[in-house]
């Protein structure tokens, strides 16, 4: 097989390798050691196994898209036509990435027998381009319907050119999808769970870098504690509480978690990687805190001083609370 970077380098266009002769043709579909050993070769993340293989069959003018599944079951993609031809389309969704907001589109066809890797990262859709299209992905996460959302597929600022067909059809639930949004995408991965991300000025110069924080100008609230997580062990998640009263800011100053949002009627996962960039928490957001890197250093800034009574431990008496 060979492997080509697109113009979002991450994602790559596969040709495989075609047999043929007098009776017909012979092609290796997937090689899951070649596959790593090409990605390797160019210096992209190695994902891990394909868990799921799905199988969708389209008329011509079916828009399906643009999907994606937000943290922690975000969805890696290997994507081909068995029959028919699509126009496939991958946006970078990724919160700091140098290509966020760009996309890449490609013919896939029965004919060219071309496939598309798409990492976690990416909302995902096409185009039916003739009856009878047999469309197959493989993905590295299982379907999480509670992670599912999806992006308008003619949102005006990603600026995607569709080929023009007869008559498109698309579902409502598709047809009704949210708007692409920059900033709001740079804060959350929820469409609906307002969450409210902080960007830090940077000073520095050849020696080195410098962020201040200062109370009722880039922090929202009279800072009144200070504390930090460090030490996690991978696999542990910790939080699992909302706080009545206290609002927070919480900035990875080394490391990345992943922090779970959850204001009792929707729910958004956001990374927190970069010390420039903050998370407020808001009084009665329950909010718990998973996916530590082993070096995570996670400082919380707190509007009042600790007081067990302005925590709320058990999820179903917050969920009353909340409503």
């Amino acid at each position: 097989m060979k492997l080509t970077q697109t113009n979002i380098p991450d994602v790559v266009l596969i040709e495989p390798t075609v047999f043929s002769d007098e009776r017909g043709w012979f092609v290796e579909s997937f090689n899951q050691k070649r596959f790593q050993q090409e990605l390797n070769k160019l210096g992209l993340a190695v994902p891990g196994s394909f868990v799921q293989d799905n199988h969708s069959c389209s008329h011509r003018g079916v828009l399906r898209g643009l999907h994606y599944q937000v943290t922690p079951h975000g969805q890696g993609k290997l994507v081909r036509v068995a029959r028919g031809a699509v126009f496939d389309v991958a946006v970078d969704i990724r919160s700091g990435s140098a290509t966020f907001g760009q996309h890449v589109a490609v013919e896939l066809s029965e004919k060219n027998g071309r496939m598309l890797w798409i990492p976690e990262g990416f909302a995902h859709g096409f185009l039916a381009l003739e009856d009878d299209t047999h469309f197959l992905y493989k993905t590295t996460t299982y379907y999480h319907k509670e992670s599912e959302r999806a992006l308008r597929w003619d949102s005006s600022q990603l600026g995607i050119e569709w080929p023009l067909v007869e008559k498109l059809q698309i579902t409502a639930k598709d047809q009704n999808a949210p708007e692409f949004c920059p900033q709001n995408f740079l804060c959350s991965l929820s469409n609906n769970l307002p969450i409210e991300c902080l960007y830090f000025k940077v000073l520095g110069d050849q020696r080195g870098r410098l962020i201040a924080l200062e109370e009722q100008r880039n922090i929202p609230f009279d800072i009144k504690r200070v504390y930090y997580i460090y030490g996690t062990e991978l696999g542990v998640a910790r939080g699992f509480h909302a706080h009545k009263a206290v609002q927070q800011v919480a900035v990875c100053v080394r490391g990345a978690c992943t922090f779970l949002m959850d204001n009792g009627r929707d729910k958004g996962y956001i990374r927190l990687d970069s010390p420039d960039k903050g998370l407020f928490i808001d009084t009665m957001m329950w909010h718990e805190m998973m996916d530590f890197t082993e070096d995570c250093v996670l400082m919380v800034l707190a509007s009042d001083f600790y007081e067990e009574a302005d925590y709320i431990r058990d999820y179903d008496n917050f969920l009353r609370a909340a409503c």
